[in-house]
Order: C-alpha cells, then structure tokens, then sequence
C-alpha cells in the first residue's frame, strides 16, 4: 500500500533545489519541467534534471512533471526522464484516456517494456479532464493515482479561488469518485499556494481528507509538516483503531458481528475502516 502523503513541486532548473527537495521529508519529489520553467530553458532544465537523477540514491520516489501534449517538448522530456532513472511521470492538463495512453505507451517504447515498477500520474486541471476522470483513470495500468490541479482547473472555468474552497467541491468528489470506480488509489490533492496561510493549509488539507484524498501536492518545505500531520493517524485514532479492530474479531469468533465499543456502534464497514487506519499507521 503506498502511504504517500507528500508530493513536493521543486523547479528542474535549479540543481541545489532539487538536492534539498530530496532530502526534506516529502514523501515524493516532483521535479517540474513544465509551469516553473521557462520556455527559453526548457533544454537546460532537462540537462539539469538528468544530472539530478543520475546523483540520486533511488531511496526517495522521483516523479518527473513534463510538459503538456500540446507542447513540442513533452517527449524529449520523456526520454531524458525515463532513461535518468525517474520513478515515474506527471502528465500534466490529462483530459481524456487518449493521451494517457499515448504517454504510456511511449513510456513503454522508451523503456523496452520495463514499466512495472513505473507509475503515471494524470493531473487533472480543467472541465473536460474532470469531466472524463473516471477514463482517464482506466486508460491504462500504468496510471497509478490522478492528482487535481486547480488553480488552471479555476481559470477554465472561470471561478473564484476562495479559502473555504466550496467552488472545487464537485471537482475534488469526481476525482475520489473516479478513482475508485476505476479501482486505483486514492487521489492527491491540489496545492495551497499561499505559503504564508498554515491555518488555511491545515483546514483545506482537512477538507481533502474528509472527501477522500490521500495525499497533497505542496510548492515548499515549509508545507510538509502540516500535511503529514493531517493524513497520518493520530495516537488516539490508531488506539481506537486497534480496540476496534480486536474487540471486533473477539466478537466475530463468538458469532457475534454487531457490538459497541467507546461508545460507537461497530459493524463490518467500521471493522474494515479500522483495520485500513492501523495499516496506513504502520507504513
């Protein structure tokens, strides 16, 4: 089970950057090819990204965001990505099964076959790709999990950016919908770019995990410490859990499938809820 919480932006054109992105506490490092490099250096960017892969130690995942379907660079991003040693690929404004499956099968060419271990993660970021989530999900085994990006999501639609966040609800539901009717993991969810707002941090990485996402994407370090603290278990969540857990299967030997723990009626659903808690705290 992949227990992801963290998946942190850091600009492939700046090598230290990229060195202390790697050995800060984010669970995966996407190095971006795409929104933080300029067009005039997209060329040094990939230069400077295959001298990042080629130093780094394979002990943290590496995701590399490349550039868009429409652009001229996404497959010379591919191949610099693919043969450096990348754990895997962003794709990023996915709007249909389409050109998922044309990057992976071009990962597939790249690669001589050799993807089993290599994810593709679609980012959605516009109507069309929520509206198409659920194929964009299925277009292939290689997509692993899709991830929201909504501050393009916003400008294609034309919605106001607010705190509470209500304008992205049925975005952010489609995509757990999605994901699961698909039967791939739970999705990541989009960045909070006002670093300097912890508190608005906390309650939309809150508001995330209420929906059904996993995980967060972040744009600095800084960012880590509240989102690993909102999608880990607590102490008294996973003390709760494990009552659950073995007063339930006490009960079941005993033919017994419905009892009251802590106060809270426990049934299957609860049982099985409380067994994914104690998994995700052990990992």
């Amino acid at each position: 089970m992949d227990a992801s919480r963290s998946y942190l932006f850091v600009p492939a054109t700046d090598l230290a950057l990229i060195k202390k992105a790697v050995s800060s506490a984010a669970d995966v490092v996407i190095v971006d090819l795409e929104d933080a490099v300029a067009l005039s250096e997209k060329e040094t960017a990939r230069k400077v990204m295959k001298e990042a892969l080629k130093a780094h130690n394979q002990e943290q995942k590496i995701i590399v965001r490349i550039n868009a379907l429409d652009t001229a660079f996404w497959e010379a991003d591919l191949e610099t990505a693919i043969n450096g040693g990348a754990t895997g690929i962003m794709l990023p404004k996915a709007e249909d099964e389409h050109g998922v499956q044309k990057v992976a099968d071009k990962i597939r060419q790249i690669s001589g076959g050799k993807d089993k271990a290599f994810e593709l993660i679609p980012l959605v970021e516009s109507a069309k790709g929520v509206q198409f989530a659920f194929a964009i999900a299925s277009a292939d085994p290689m997509v692993s999990v899709l991830a929201f990006g909504s501050i393009d999501f916003s400008l294609d639609i034309g919605c106001e950016l607010t705190p509470e966040g209500l304008e992205l609800l049925f975005a952010r539901s489609q995509l757990v919908i999605a994901s699961k009717a698909a039967g791939k993991g739970l999705p990541i969810d989009a960045v909070y770019p006002d670093l300097s707002d912890e508190e608005g941090l906390k309650k939309q990485t809150i508001f995330a995990k209420q929906l059904g996402f996993k995980a967060k994407l972040v744009i600095h370090p800084k960012q880590l410490a509240i989102v690993h603290q909102v999608f880990s278990p607590s102490k008294e969540e996973l003390a709760l859990a494990r009552e659950i857990v073995e007063g339930f299967e006490k009960a079941e030997k005993n033919g017994v499938a419905s009892i009251k723990i802590a106060g809270q009626f426990v049934d299957y659903p609860v049982y099985k809820k409380a067994k994914k808690i104690l998994q995700y705290g052990s990992l």
